[in-house]
């Protein structure tokens, strides 16, 4: 026979009985402690201290709100008191202390006085910073996204193979005055069309990419490709290491700091002499060929090409020039031996523009030698 359990009566209490006693438990305590601050053997320093050592010891929460938490506790302890203990075991003890305590209360009331002033002058500082930086905070995170763009969401890079004899032509030589031959960087590769190009011409070559796609496409090729992402890539690289920079794909989807960052350390990894070529998107021509998440979620647009010469001359690059694409489609013009043909073309010309025109660019610069 199994054995079975006993439980006595007494133990076995409802969850309202249970809350009568914990209530009572409490009234009790709240009474105490009533009685015994009326005699004064709960002074208000004891409690004060009390409170320090259950802040002191409380977990403070999350870890956003640490800061608040911790100024709470500074809060506690900022207050100076000069009524400090005067029991002792022995009653001449408990004399000697109130005498000195008695002799000397003025000293201290008056330091007290000028250190509680001070501590709250500094509290509220401490309190205002708090309140400031919780605004920032809130609008920091209004500013950037909450969601990272994936890396598998990103649409495949545009076609760089009609930039292929341009990128050569300005790289120049795959060996510098020197002799040295120094690396060139294609970020981001995507298929390895123009990496495999910069290869064929003698070029110490390898590329970058975030996608997994890509990498695979430009490994089937035996080419030197690496994920990784362009910022923190060019981080690492030595200064001066790098004889020709190609830029591509990421330049439309960067935020606007890190494309000023991006060109910083263009100038800064180039040795003298050497040129970069920043492959982009026309803004309008972006819109129309990225994914809606990934137009949705990206940190930054593309931009103008006029907008990348300034910040290359900006940083020190000379020779900048601007290479327009092809446009993709135009509107057909109409006969001239028809009526108003003039008219009606130069406005079809006009309209080729705002509703087409070239969808890429290339922007060149050089690092002064």
């Amino acid at each position: 026979m199994d054995d079975a359990v006993v439980v006595s009566g007494d133990a076995v209490e409802s969850e309202e009985e249970t809350e009568t006693y914990l209530t009572q438990v409490r009234r009790q305590i709240d009474e105490e402690v009533r009685r015994r601050r009326a005699s004064g053997e709960f002074p208000p320093s004891f409690e004060r201290h009390l409170d320090e050592l259950f802040a002191r010891f409380t977990p403070v929460g999350e870890k956003d709100d640490q800061f608040t938490e911790s100024l709470k506790l500074a809060d506690r302890s900022s207050y100076f008191d000069i009524k400090v203990p005067l029991g002792s075991r022995k009653a001449v003890g408990g004399v000697v202390k109130h005498t000195l305590w008695r002799t000397q209360a003025w000293f201290h009331n008056y330091v007290s006085q000028q250190l509680n002033h001070f501590s709250s002058a500094v509290m509220r500082v401490l309190h205002l910073l708090d309140e400031r930086l919780s605004d920032v905070e809130q609008e920091v995170a209004l500013l950037a996204p909450e969601a990272i763009l994936d890396e598998t969401l990103l649409s495949v890079a545009p076609d760089v193979s009609p930039w292929i004899p341009l990128v050569v032509e300005t790289l120049g030589a795959p060996s510098s005055s020197d002799g040295v031959r120094h690396r060139v960087l294609h970020a981001e590769s995507g298929d390895g069309v123009l990496l495999g190009a910069l290869v064929e011409a003698g070029f110490d070559a390898y590329g970058i990419d975030p996608g997994p796609r890509s990498l695979a496409a430009s490994a089937d090729g035996g080419l030197d490709v690496r994920r990784d992402d362009v910022l923190v890539h060019l981080g690492h690289v030595a200064d001066e290491a790098l004889g020709g920079l190609v830029l591509s794909a990421c330049v439309d989807r960067l935020s606007s700091s890190e494309r000023r960052k991006l060109v910083a350390l263009v100038e800064a990894k180039l040795i003298p002499g050497a040129s970069c070529v920043v492959l982009g998107t026309m803004p309008h021509a972006w819109e129309r060929t990225v994914s809606p998440i990934e137009f949705d979620l990206a940190l930054g647009r593309p931009y103008h090409p006029e907008t990348w010469g300034h910040l290359l001359r900006q940083q020190g690059l000379g020779d900048v020039g601007i290479r327009l694409g092809q446009s993709n489609a135009a509107l057909a013009s109409i006969p001239d031996d028809e009526s108003s043909a003039t008219e009606h073309n130069a406005n079809l010309v006009v309209l080729n523009d705002l509703l087409f025109g070239p969808s890429a660019y290339a922007v060149v610069a050089t690092k002064p030698g």
